[in-house]
C-alpha cells in the first residue's frame, strides 16, 4: 500500500523514531541508550505537535520558537484529546532532560521501559489521532522487536 502523504513534522517524527530505535536495538551501551532516549522523546514531541497542527492550532509561541512538549499537552487537553500514556511519557521526557542537561547515563533496563512505552504510544496515537500506521513508515525490522506477528 502506498504511503499517505504526511507533513514535514510527522515525517521528522518518524525519522527521529527510526534513528532512536536504531540506537536502542544496536547495543546496550550508555551512548546508544542516550541517543535512543533523546530521539524517541523528540519523536513524541513532534507527533504531539503534529496533532496540534492537525487541529488547526499554531505550534508557534512566537515567530522563532515553537511550543514545548508541555504546551502541546495543554493544547491537546483543551481540545479533549486524551493521552492515557502521559504519565509514562513524562518519565521518558524527564530522563531525556537528565541526559541533555545533567549528563546522565541511562540504565539499559530503564531505557527499555521508556522505549517500549513510547513505541506503543506512538503506534496508537499515529493510528487513532492521525490516521496513519507506524508500520508504513518505520522499518519492520525495528518494529518486530515490539510487536509480535500474529
Amino acid at each position: 500500500m502506498p504511503q499517505k502523504r504526511i507533513s514535514p513534522i510527522l515525517r521528522s517524527c518518524f525519522e527521529s523514531l527510526e534513528h532512536g530505535l536504531f540506537h536502542f536495538l544496536r547495543s546496550p551501551t550508555s551512548t546508544d541508550m542516550k541517543f535512543a532516549i533523546l530521539h524517541v522523546d523528540q519523536a513524541i514531541e513532534l507527533i504531539l505537535k503534529e496533532k496540534v497542527r492537525d487541529l488547526g492550532k499554531s505550534v508557534y509561541k512566537n515567530p522563532k520558537e515553537t511550543i514545548s512538549i508541555w504546551g502541546a499537552y495543554d493544547v491537546l487537553a483543551e481540545n479533549k484529546i486524551k493521552i492515557p500514556e502521559k504519565s509514562d511519557l513524562e518519565l521518558l521526557h524527564e530522563e531525556r532532560n537528565s541526559i541533555q542537561h545533567k549528563s546522565a547515563n541511562p540504565d539499559p533496563n530503564d531505557a527499555a521501559f521508556y522505549i517500549e512505552k513510547a513505541v506503543f504510544f506512538l503506534n496508537r496515537f499515529a493510528k487513532d489521532e492521525l490516521g496513519v500506521e507506524l508500520k508504513d513508515y518505520i522499518s519492520s525490522s525495528h518494529l518486530e522487536n515490539f510487536f509480535t506477528k500474529k
